[in-house]
């Protein structure tokens, strides 16, 4: 073995005993939950995928994503849609609900609509177990708002297709990926002719894709709601042509929530024609009504926001914020003090950064930013017993809730800094 790489290994052991590291190889998205159906006379499972925020910020509600064929596309789609929302600000944090198959052949069934011929569908009770069975569990035991959408790809399309077309109410959203609308002989078009021709609104916002598939039925489809519904501003086709059927998932769920969430965000250009933070509020506490959610302001955004009226000397627009934030939007008055303590400890206004600091972990005690930002106060007034201690107790509370291995890394990185300073000593 080469010897630099024998090195490293052995410092990486060394460093876990060290600093009271584990090395663990484990890796999970989210957790397995399930619970007995009586409507489906079986025990369903799921999987819950909880944004990074949701431990760590105990205030506030997120809109749920349920996902047909969940165990298939649970990785992937939550990976997107934390790029989306907790990276990237371009929506909102999200709870996401993989709705477990169990087996090909079931699965089929229970997406299959009871009215084609021959199939022996059983979508009837497959809709019935998530509105009166597993609906009811994620917001007894999550924080769940009441905007929810639901995904289905292929089969799991033509699922979401028909529950648009018999439930519009139950869900906000529906997004039908490349779905398979040929079943039986097009039933699903004739269905659509039937609901639609005494409607004035489809009742929910539709997405529905192609990929470079053919003889899909989604066409036909899309005449359907073209013919009843031309100027509808709820229902959207989109045709990737040069995506095939397995690869058109992402590229459909992104532009769909982009669609649905399309107001979300403030890009740089308006920020700096805002008048004053009052339009920030404004802006997310609309949203807030609109989507029936308690939505934080994206912790990105935020951050450069009172960056720069910190830096531009802009106290009245940090008054604002300050205010509303608690009065409109609660769940993002974690992130703002964060953000605020950040600047003064980055301008080694360390009194006030440790004023602000303490008071967080006494409103909130799993605030372990706050425990790591004071660690790094006590490093500079040389205080390092203290400082390793407090270094300690973010990464032990950081654990708990679940922090992304990004977060632990910068974490550990401090901690190793402290320990490195004090054995100099």
């Amino acid at each position: 073995m080469n010897k630099n790489i024998l090195f490293f290994l052995l410092l990486l052991y060394m460093s876990s005993i060290l600093y009271g590291q584990e090395i663990d190889s484990s890796f999970t998205i989210g957790e397995r939950k399930s619970i007995p159906s009586k409507v489906l006379e079986e025990e369903r499972t799921f999987q819950v995928y909880l944004p990074p925020s949701y431990y760590s910020n105990p205030k506030g509600n997120f809109p749920v994503v349920y996902l047909i064929d969940g165990d298939y596309n649970f990785h992937y789609d939550t990976g997107l849609i934390e790029l989306l929302s907790s990276v990237s600000g371009r929506i909102p944090e999200m709870i996401v609900v993989g709705i477990a198959d169990k087996g090909k052949t079931k699965y089929r069934r229970n997406c299959t609509p009871d009215y084609i011929p021959k199939r022996e569908g059983n979508a009837s009770n497959f809709m019935l177990f998530i509105e009166n069975e597993l609906k009811p569990y994620i917001h007894q035991n999550y924080r769940a708002s009441d905007y929810e959408i639901l995904i289905g790809h292929s089969i799991g399309g033509v699922f979401v297709t028909n529950y648009m077309l018999e439930k519009p109410k139950v869900f906000d959203s529906y997004i039908a990926i490349d779905p398979a609308l040929w079943l039986g002989n097009y039933e699903i078009i004739n269905k659509a002719n039937t609901v639609f021709k005494d409607k004035k609104e489809i009742g929910a916002k539709f997405f529905i894709s192609l990929a470079d598939t053919k003889e899909m039925g989604v066409r036909q489809f899309v005449g359907v709601l073209d013919t009843y519904f031309p100027e509808e501003k709820d229902w959207s086709f989109m045709h990737f042509e040069n995506e095939n059927h397995n690869s058109v998932g992402l590229v459909t769920i992104r532009k769909s929530l982009e669609e649905i969430f399309e107001n979300w965000e403030i890009t740089r250009q308006e920020f700096y024609n805002f008048k004053s933070a009052q339009q920030i509020i404004d802006h997310y506490s609309q949203l807030s009504t609109d989507f029936s959610t308690s939505f934080s302001i994206p912790s990105y955004f935020l951050g450069n926001a009172v960056y720069y009226y910190y830096k531009h000397k802009k106290q009245e627009d940090l008054l604002i914020l300050e205010a509303e934030i608690k009065n409109k939007l609660p769940s993002s008055i974690e992130d703002f003090y964060l953000q605020l303590a950040l600047n003064y400890l980055e301008n080694e206004e360390l009194d006030k950064a440790l004023d602000m600091y303490d008071t967080r972990i006494k409103e909130n005690p799993m605030s372990f930013s706050s425990y790591d930002g004071i660690s790094k106060i006590y490093v500079i007034q040389g205080e390092l017993k203290k400082a390793l201690q407090s270094s300690k107790t973010a990464i032990e509370i950081a654990k708990k809730c679940k922090a992304r291995q990004w977060m632990m890394n910068e974490l550990y990185s401090n901690l190793e800094n402290i320990q490195l300073q004090i054995d100099k000593r």
